[in-house]
């Protein structure tokens, strides 16, 4: 047993101190990877949020089209789903919004003139922000799709 904590604790001297022998710059760059990686999951989503955008837009018109032609009772369940319908569309386009909003505000080439320390609060944060807009869009799409009976 006291052989194993011994290798144990070994193992974290050692990991310890190769992560100390890390650089600055390699710290900030894992830091911004982490950051683009996260970007690079939510990026492709965007042209989805643009499809079932679009889908959305055609079923208001056709919610618009049945109520005109329907009884009181029919006016009333497609009128809320129209309202859902509106509701679900603003939420792809938020979450569009957001990610456009990001990207232009993110400014990675001041990292390099920034302190390590400096550099890393900053990406923190911008981890912060690409992890909100992240679960918005993510959000968004599974409501829009599940509204549309899709998976």
């Amino acid at each position: 047993m006291k052989q194993h904590f011994l290798a144990f604790a070994g193992l974290i001297l050692a990991s310890g101190s190769f992560y100390a022998c890390k650089s600055a710059e390699d710290t900030v760059k894992e830091a911004e990877n982490e950051v683009f990686a996260i970007h690079d999951q939510v990026m492709p989503k965007i042209d989805d949020i643009m499809k079932l955008r679009k889908q959305l837009n055609q079923r208001i018109t056709s919610l618009d089209s049945l109520k005109a032609s329907g009884s009181t009772a029919a006016t009333l369940r497609t009128d809320e789903e129209r309202e859902q319908a509106y509701r679900l569309r603003t939420n792809l386009a938020v979450a569009d919004s957001l990610m456009m909003d990001w990207m232009g505000r993110y400014n990675g080439d001041t990292l390099a003139k920034l302190s390590s320390d400096d550099a890393l609060r900053y990406l923190n944060g911008q981890k912060d922000q690409i992890t909100d807009v992240k679960t918005k869009v993510n959000t968004s799409i599974e409501q829009a799709r599940q509204f549309l009976g899709k998976k």
